[in-house]
């Protein structure tokens, strides 16, 4: 996990400095005298050669320090853990919602297998896997909230300003979810032990909800912490349409301003978000499949 994060952190440092342009410059109005664009450099500290500033960073990092953001002279940390928890609150409600429609129209849709329902659900799953977030988002904005004004555009205001973030975000994660439960689910219909309970009596909906769930739990939960970095990514850009106060807002507005610290804090915090997310769901599904065990080394 340590080399994963060690890497994109290291990955994303160089490119910032290697392919983007000179903060310091762009810190300052245009035709500003070099002696001032300098002293810039030295106070946000892009003077050093590429290699020190490194060293610097990693050893501020040891330390619980992601350096100081070069507009507004804040601690980036502090920055962060401001919009966390902004972010956390969307990729939490979206999972709980995707995951919950997902169930529905994926157990659905194996009860009714090449039926009409079957078929109306695979063909919202081929659309919404060919639909950007970015421009879903934007249509929701100019139908729901500009044209019928129910909702509102941007800013968290309240509980209905969750509806169109998440809705935007469900579109993109949900399509390979309910392709996955009907999928587990048609598997697990058809098994012996599935057959055994119904030849014992065992009432319909307790053979779907208790001896299938049981068997198609593991992969969903499995698939929806893979899913995480689709969430995180699809984050930044909704973050942005919507004006979420969240990280991926502040890291793209860190982008637009070549704010290298703020760039690196929010992308260390998705890097390790991703990793720790993907280590519990391998906890997670250790526990819901017995026949799974985990590597001891």
């Amino acid at each position: 996990m340590v080399i994963v994060v060690f890497g994109v952190v290291t990955l994303v440092f160089f490119i910032l400095r290697i392919a983007s342009g000179d903060p310091a410059r762009l810190m300052n109005p245009p035709g500003q005298q070099e002696e001032l664009v300098q002293l810039t450099r030295e106070r946000i500290g892009t003077d050093k050669p590429i290699p020190v500033q490194f060293v610097l960073y990693l050893l501020g990092l040891t330390r619980g320090d992601l350096g100081i953001s070069f507009h507004g002279g804040q601690p980036v940390l502090d920055e962060i853990l401001k919009a966390a928890p902004n972010t956390t609150l969307l990729a939490v409600v979206t999972i709980i919602f995707s995951s919950t429609i997902a169930l529905v129209i994926g157990i659905g849709a194996a009860l009714q297998a090449n039926r009409f329902f079957d078929r109306a659900v695979l063909v919202y799953v081929s659309f919404a896997l060919a639909t950007p977030s970015f421009w879903l988002g934007m249509v929701l904005v100019l139908y729901f909230a500009v044209k019928l004004r129910w909702l509102p555009a941007i800013d968290m205001e309240g509980p209905q300003s969750f509806v169109l973030p998440v809705v935007t975000l469900a579109v993109a994660l949900t399509p390979v979810l309910i392709r996955t439960v009907r999928h587990s689910f048609l598997e697990t219909l058809s098994d012996d032990h599935v057959r055994a309970a119904r030849a014992r009596g065992i009432k319909e909906h307790r053979v779907i909800f208790v001896h299938g769930l049981k068997v198609a739990a593991p992969p969903l939960v499995t698939l929806i912490g893979l899913q995480l970095g689709l969430i995180l990514a699809g984050s930044y850009v909704v973050e942005f349409i919507f004006n979420w106060p969240g990280i991926g807002k502040l890291t793209l507005d860190a982008v637009a301003s070549r704010n290298f610290p703020m760039i690196q804090g929010g992308v260390l915090v998705a890097a390790v978000a991703f990793v720790v997310v993907n280590f519990l769901v391998d906890l997670a599904y250790a526990a819901l499949d017995p026949r799974i065990r985990l590597n001891p080394r």
